[in-house]
């Protein structure tokens, strides 16, 4: 059974003399007449408790963050909707404030979404500051303070991979906050890492802490994206940590636990926490949820429900269900022919038999063998499954059913026989990091080594899971389309587009439906380099004297 969410009220108590409007890296209590209570556990607690919910009282209410819905300031969603919703591999319909630029790439410094994820990372790391201000090393402190110097670099890393050249500050009240250059603080994050990985646990202290094993994954990614962040390569640093992951306690889940679902599919459903969690469970960083006691709009719901519609799909473990993201032509091609699609009327539970791939969670047909996809049978092209118009019909295309909230035990179709804890918010946790993505990274180095045979071992382990038997050649298309095979959905497309050149800038020659707000008949667009990283919000280079990313 989960143990986790019993200290998040109690950490939400305490934390209520913050403010919730994070303009700067200073966070002070609203009211000066309140007492600031320091209680170690509880404060520690709240520091992984803001990647899961979004403010003190539950789903609503008393947000982290000012000035965006508090569902959409979720850490995860903010951080999935800003890396997969201006990729290849889904659609959006909705029209969100701020969501048609980051959808069409064309976002500016006043998009609302950029400016709610980036402040969102500034309140959680002025927390972790506050935290490591104040913690004892007694007992469990020493452990504790290690984890929040983790999550505290966490943030960092995605500050440095989103938005480049930002502030830094490792104290809640620093007087001077320099604007670290990217290179800067991907030298920080080098060192605190390298740090961490002798710090932290051997073995972590339950399923939703982390142990040194995270700390060696967020040092893979960091190389593995070296040349990006500094101009220099670091394909070995990036081979040899991914290396010490894959070696490590924590293993590739393989065998069906509950012998109904594949074991990838398991990943992603109520009770993961059974083969994400655990000293050699995949999940290594593993962002808690419940129906009842960590009710977030914004994260495993919005992962849930934003695919579905709830009087379409049975049963998913959620009353919610809001006819938003599916599967973009681009990335239905990575497992089919797209002049096969129109014959291919299959749903979840079919699919990946049908594609010959166990990751291949997607759906052209409802549970009831009704067509899902509309298309004109006399067609047999891409015109078959892509939107007409502006792509606002969430119909019009194959459904991403990856996450769900279904429980492990529970037969396939309408039956439930394990209830969820609650009926409209899931149990699934986020597994955010995971040991694939050590085997990725790994054959990805080692490839650009000139080492193809020893990239092929490491995508093939992955491709076994999957049971995908198809021959295959590594090159960089290939391992391009398999980083999106295998985590497409999980918030992190956009990191691998730019990293091989194909995002934005003068070089990136591949073109997606919707790409720039172009169709495929319309063509390629050619995007400003400048896309490559979002933009200092306008808020803070104003009030900070900050300097703007180059191009905004």
């Amino acid at each position: 059974m989960k143990k986790f969410a019993k200290y998040i009220v109690c950490a939400a108590v305490v934390m209520l003399g913050f403010t919730a409007c994070v303009k700067d890296l200073n966070v002070t209590p609203k009211d000066n007449n309140k007492v600031m209570i320091f209680d170690q556990d509880a404060i520690f607690t709240k520091c992984y408790a803001t990647l899961a919910v979004t403010g003190q009282q539950g789903p609503a209410g008393s947000g982290d963050v000012d000035d965006i819905d508090e569902g959409t300031s979720a850490f995860v969603r903010m951080i999935w909707e800003l890396q997969e919703f201006p990729t290849d591999e889904c659609w959006v319909p909705w029209n969100d404030p701020g969501l048609p630029e980051i959808r069409t790439i064309t976002w500016n410094s006043l998009n609302q979404l950029v400016q709610g994820l980036y402040y969102r990372f500034y309140f959680n790391i002025s927390l972790c500051n506050h935290f490591l201000e104040n913690a004892k090393a007694d007992g469990d402190g020493a452990n504790q303070i290690a984890e929040v110097r983790f999550l505290r670099a966490f943030n960092y890393y995605y500050l440095l991979d989103m938005f480049g050249n930002v502030p830094f500050a490792d104290k809640v009240n620093a007087d001077k906050k320099p604007q670290y250059t990217r290179e800067q603080l991907y030298t920080w994050l080098e060192g605190e890492l390298q740090t961490l990985e002798t710090l932290l646990p051997e073995t972590r202290l339950s399923d939703f802490r982390v142990d040194r094993y995270a700390a060696k994954m967020l040092l893979a990614r960091l190389y593995l994206n070296a040349e990006v962040y500094t101009g220099t390569a670091h394909w070995d640093l990036a081979a040899k940590y991914a290396k010490e992951v894959m070696d490590g306690p924590h293993k590739l889940h393989t065998a069906s636990k509950g012998g109904v679902y594949s074991a990838y599919q398991e990943l992603f459903m109520g009770d993961n926490y059974k083969v994400a969690g655990g000293a050699d469970g995949e999940g290594l960083l593993n962002i808690y949820q419940d129906g009842i006691q960590a009710q977030c709009w914004g994260s495993s719901c919005f992962l849930v429900a934003a695919c579905r519609d709830k009087n379409v799909y049975v049963n998913p473990a959620t009353s919610e269900g809001w006819a938003g993201y599916r599967c973009s032509p681009e990335f239905i091609a990575k497992f089919v022919d797209l002049d096969q699609t129109a014959s291919i009327l299959k749903n979840e539970f079919e699919m990946p038999k049908e594609l010959g791939d166990d990751r291949a969670i997607l759906c052209s047909a409802l549970n009831t063998g009704l067509p899902v996809v509309h298309p004109d049978t006399s067609i047999h092209s891409i015109d078959s499954i892509k939107p007409r118009g502006n792509m606002g019909d969430f119909y019009q295309s194959w459904s991403m059913l990856k996450w769900t909230g279904r429980y492990i035990e529970n037969p396939l179709g309408e039956e439930i026989t394990v209830e969820p804890h609650g009926p409209q918010f899931p149990d699934t946790d986020v597994p955010f990091m995971r040991v694939a993505e050590a085997y990725l990274t790994y054959a990805e180095a080692m490839f650009r080594q000139g080492d193809a045979g020893a990239a092929k071992t490491a995508v093939q382990a992955l491709r076994n899971r999957a049971n995908n038997t198809a021959d295959f050649t590594v090159d960089e298309q290939f391992l391009l389309d398999e980083w999106s095979r295998e985590f497409y959905a999980e918030g992190r497309r956009r990191i691998d587009l730019v990293r091989f050149g194909k995002f934005a800038g003068e070089t990136a020659d591949y073109h997606w439906e919707g790409r720039g707000a172009n169709s495929s008949e319309q063509g390629l667009v050619s995007l400003s380099k400048k896309f490559n990283v979002y933009p200092i919000p306008e808020s803070d280079i104003v009030a900070g004297g900050l300097k703007q990313n180059e191009g905004y």
